[in-house]
This record gives C-alpha cells, sequence and structure tokens, in this order.
C-alpha cells in the first residue's frame, strides 16, 4: 500500500531544485500530509476564525458559491519544485484526500487550484498557486440551534455541520399530527429546499424515552414522514426526501429531566450525499 501510495504522490521529476529544509515549528498537516517534492515554508493558526470556502460551482462559469464557517484555523503553507504545477496538486491532493474519507465538494484546477473537502465537522480547503499550495484546516464550531430559524440559516447549517435539529417542529402529544405553529419553521424548509434543487435531505424523527421502544420507534417514523409528506404536498419531489424513525436511541440529553426530554424530541434533518 506504502508503494502505490508514493507512486501517485511522485510529481515530475524535471527540472528539480533542492528545496530548503521544513520551516521550523511548523507540524505537517495530518490530514494532507505535504507531497513528495515539497517542503513547508510556514505556518499559521487563528483561534474563532472565520472562512468563506467553495462548495459546488454556480453552473454558469462565474466564481463558485461559498458557505461560511466558523472555527479554529490551522493554514500550512507549502514549496514544492518549480516543475510542479497547481494541477499536479489538485491531483495527487484529491486522491489522498479520498483515501482518507473525504468528501470533496468542490476541485478546480488550471492556472491556479483549489480543493474543498469534508469529513462531519472536519473541513479542509487547498489553494494552490504556481508551485506553492495553503492547506488549510478548520473544526467547524456547532451551530447555535436556537438561531435556525430561516432558509439561509437552515441552508448554512446543513452546509456546515451536515445535519441539524429543527426544534421549531412539533407535534400534538403522543401523535403525528403536525402543531399549527410548525408551519412557519416547514415553510423556511421548503425556500430551502428550493434553493438548493440538487439537495437530497433525510427527514429523522426523534422521541424521548416515554413509552416502549418499539412504540417509540413506530411514532418517531410516522411524524418524519409526516414532514416528509408536506414537503411533498408543497411540491418537492418525494425521491429528495427520505424518512427515518430513530425512537429514542439517539438521545442528545438525559431524559431523566423535561427539559433532556424536550431537547431529545425533535426532527432532524441530514443532507444526502447527491446521487
Amino acid at each position: 500500500m506504502k508503494s502505490i501510495g508514493v507512486l501517485l504522490l511522485a510529481l515530475p521529476l524535471a527540472a528539480q531544485t533542492r528545496l530548503a529544509p521544513d520551516a521550523a515549528n511548523c507540524a505537517d498537516s495530518k490530514s494532507l500530509p505535504k507531497l513528495v517534492m515539497c517542503r513547508i515554508d510556514n505556518c499559521e493558526s487563528k483561534t474563532g476564525d472565520h472562512l468563506d470556502v467553495p462548495v459546488r460551482d454556480d453552473g454558469q462559469g462565474g466564481e463558485p458559491i461559498t458557505t461560511g464557517i466558523d472555527g479554529d484555523t490551522r493554514a500550512v503553507m507549502y514549496e514544492c519544485t518549480e516543475s510542479t504545477t497547481p494541477a499536479d496538486i489538485v491531483r495527487h491532493a484529491s486522491i489522498v484526500l479520498r483515501a482518507s474519507g473525504f468528501d470533496l465538494p468542490y476541485t478546480f484546477a488550471d492556472k491556479e487550484g483549489a480543493i474543498t473537502a469534508r469529513k462531519g465537522d472536519q473541513w479542509l480547503t487547498v489553494e494552490a498557486a504556481s508551485h506553492y499550495y495553503t492547506v488549510t484546516e478548520i473544526t467547524a464550531a456547532p451551530p447555535d440551534e436556537d438561531a435556525i430559524v430561516d432558509a439561509p440559516s437552515i441552508e448554512d447549517a446543513l452546509e456546515n455541520a451536515g445535519t441539524i435539529p429543527l426544534y421549531g417542529i412539533t407535534f400534538l402529544a403522543g401523535r403525528a399530527d403536525i402543531a399549527p405553529e410548525s408551519v412557519i419553521t416547514l415553510r423556511e424548509v421548503f425556500a430551502m429546499l428550493q434553493d438548493n434543487p440538487d439537495w437530497r435531505i433525510r427527514v429523522e424523527g426523534h422521541t424521548d424515552s416515554t413509552g416502549t421502544k418499539a412504540a417509540n420507534q413506530a411514532l418517531s417514523l410516522k411524524r418524519a414522514q409526516a414532514v416528509v409528506d408536506y414537503l411533498v404536498n408543497r411540491g418537492v419531489k418525494r425521491a429528495r426526501l427520505e424518512a427515518v424513525g430513530k425512537g429514542d436511541a439517539d438521545a442528545l440529553a438525559a431524559n431523566s429531566t423535561d427539559a433532556g426530554r424536550k431537547r431529545n424530541r425533535r426532527i432532524q434533518l441530514v443532507k444526502l450525499e447527491q446521487k
């Protein structure tokens, strides 16, 4: 396996020049170690940083669509031999990242190069120009659930975290009938889906531990299906939605208090990979 990795990462060897040693006090990226024939040039860490990272093409040849991510960042700049191109860097970095379990929502390679990679709440960007590239790693801060009240904030939360609980969707006690006040949040979910027509979403129903496991499982599925049915009736294609009942299996808090049980009773959206 090691020999394969070396072959995959081997960059052009023509007209190479000797590189200086790695910069002192700069550790290599663990997610994307430096490519062959490259060195660490410098590094920087920031607490409470904000990055706007590209996540997809705009479909019209313009600037890519970006999403904002907040969290602590660490950036490492690398210098490679002069024959190395941005296309070389993007190609080989993509292979390593995919092999490490990262999804790559955005890649670009021309006179400059760029990659956005994601695995759970871990994000990584690569920016390449000439024979230099910078790897920036960021762990997304958990979203403020109370601030997720409209389509843009729901979209941002799903883009950044991949999943989000929506406490604005509630049901009549012990039933799968959607409470009237939930329409406000449901309309925002519908608007978010309209703004992102290529997204697929799993709608998860969750309960507290009151009642039997079997009853909670059945109720959670019915509630998730009720949300799916609402969205489909509004015009969302059913193939874009998946209803799943989780019962009380994925508690977010202890069920021993009213506050904990209230937090566990929820509809949770999960962004799925595109087919």
